[in-house]
């Protein structure tokens, strides 16, 4: 079913005004209520419960900045955003409004394409704060970053000394490992927390569409706004910013020097004011090294570097977690939480977890759906992670040579065997230049070459 259009409520003394707003907010699709001065005002904002509000600052009787005050005093406004307008607007009045709790301040005679513009920003702020309030209110039970173990006593100690500064933070990790959930309680404990966290996943996006994603486009009179102004006054979170082109990492580091941008096709400057947070699962200094991405973009970026810890460095946080996907579950498919057998516990904990706590959280997943019992044992976890089990068999045994498997001195001559051959071939079976490489006297390589049972081709005798 689709949601419904945003309801906009208009507040002005001049009918023609009102008339000319509801007819151009129509047209675009939004609900729209009228009220003439402050008593209506407070009746229509109590029963239509508007989604933003237009509102005059100069009306008979009480004029707006008293109304906005009295809204914003009862904590009326938490997500319904307020554009004043006026047609005696002064900086004063402007610098009034927005310091009291206004959105956007506009004058008379008002312009269709900034009036939209501001309406669109508005409301998707308000989206954001919405949002926002949710991801707060969850992040306020202390129950999503579990620290029972070093690794992440360490991690949560450096969320929470760097969370109050404004610096940019790079935060690398394996994958799966809880970066984007380390990103938000930074966030939320920043001096930006009461402002957007705004979200733009490159690994789940075209190449070609991120630079109108985040900086916004104008065509004409129609301005699409990016996630740069959309996170206005917040936080900008940029997941996996290795895989940026090379263009769009050019734009970027201007935007981030110079803290302002052109929206694609625009001509006039946004400012920027965001605090950005980046994360890659890659490794950015060999992504550096080998010209992928720009070292000054990088070294920009990189102000204050979290690592997180992949999830086999904090096995003491397991049994937390467990509880919790769990107890996550069970809340939302309305069934009783099962408890967790001692041995499948012990199984789980020895377990080597490549996927990290997104494998963890899709494990505890399947154990509920697959399992409707009141108890989780040894088989069901064996079973719940199934093919998860030979996927790293599989990986363990391809990137460990068979040898490892052998004592120690047979271990060694395989290793030696299988390095001498192999260099032989790289230098034609000449032994003076094979002993010259690899630093060994020529006698001596000949009766290692006999010992080994090797020719000068590198192949057995």
């Amino acid at each position: 079913m689709a949601a419904n259009p945003p309801h906009i409520l208009i507040v002005d003394d001049e009918p023609d005004i009102r008339d000319i707003l509801q007819d151009i907010l129509q047209d675009e699709g939004y609900i729209v209520s009228l009220a003439e001065d402050a008593e209506q005002a407070r009746i229509q904002f109590r029963e239509v419960k508007p989604n933003l509000v237009l509102l005059d600052i100069w009306m008979p009787g009480e004029d707006g900045i008293s109304v906005l005050k009295s809204w914003v005093e009862k904590d009326l406004l938490k997500t319904t955003p307020v554009i004043m307008i006026s047609g005696h607007g002064t900086v004063e009045n402007a610098v009034e409004a927005v310091r009291l709790g206004a959105y956007d301040f506009l004058e008379k005679p008002l312009s269709t394409g900034k009036l939209l513009l501001s309406v669109e920003r508005g409301l998707e702020n308000a989206s954001l704060r919405s949002e926002n309030q949710e991801l707060k209110s969850r992040l306020s039970n202390n129950d999503l970053m579990i620290a029972n173990s070093d690794a992440s006593r360490e991690l949560m100690r450096q969320v929470q000394l760097l969370g109050p500064t404004d610096s940019w933070v790079f935060i690398t990790g394996e994958a799966g490992t809880g970066k984007h959930l380390v990103a938000k309680h930074v966030h939320e404990n920043s001096p930006r927390q009461k402002h957007a966290f705004v979200e733009l996943n490159l690994a789940a996006m075209p190449s070609e569409n991120v630079p109108q994603a985040l900086f916004g486009s104008e065509k004409g009179s129609k301005i699409t706004m990016g996630r740069f102004e959309a996170a206005k006054g917040g936080t900008l979170f940029i997941n996996e910013v290795l895989d940026l082109t090379a263009d769009t990492q050019n734009q970027l580091f201007s935007a981030l020097q110079d803290r302002q941008f052109l929206r694609l096709g625009g001509s006039q400057y946004v400012e920027l004011d965001v605090r950005v947070i980046v994360t890659t699962s890659g490794n950015p200094q060999k992504a550096v090294s080998s010209g992928l991405f720009r070292e000054d973009l990088y070294y920009h970026l990189n102000v204050i570097p979290i690592e997180v810890p992949p999830l086999r460095q904090r096995k003491q946080d397991l049994p937390e977690l467990i509880a919790m996907f769990l107890q996550d579950m069970a809340t939302r498919t309305s069934t009783p939480s099962p408890k967790v057998t001692q041995e499948a516990l012990q199984w789980l904990n020895d377990y080597h977890w490549p996927g990290n706590v997104r494998q963890l959280q899709n494990i505890v997943q399947r154990l509920m759906i697959l399992n409707r019992e009141s108890e989780i044992d040894l088989e069901h976890v064996k079973r719940a992670v199934g093919d998860d089990a030979n996927i790293e068999k599989e990986q363990s045994s391809s990137s460990v040579p068979d040898y490892f498997g052998h004592d120690m001195r047979s271990a060694k001559e395989s290793f030696e065997k299988s390095y001498l051959s192999h260099h032989l071939q790289t230098v034609d079976g000449n032994v003076s230049a094979l002993a010259k490489k690899i630093g060994l006297e020529r006698t001596h390589l000949y009766r290692k070459l006999k010992s080994l049972g090797l020719n000068t081709k590198g192949t057995a005798t």
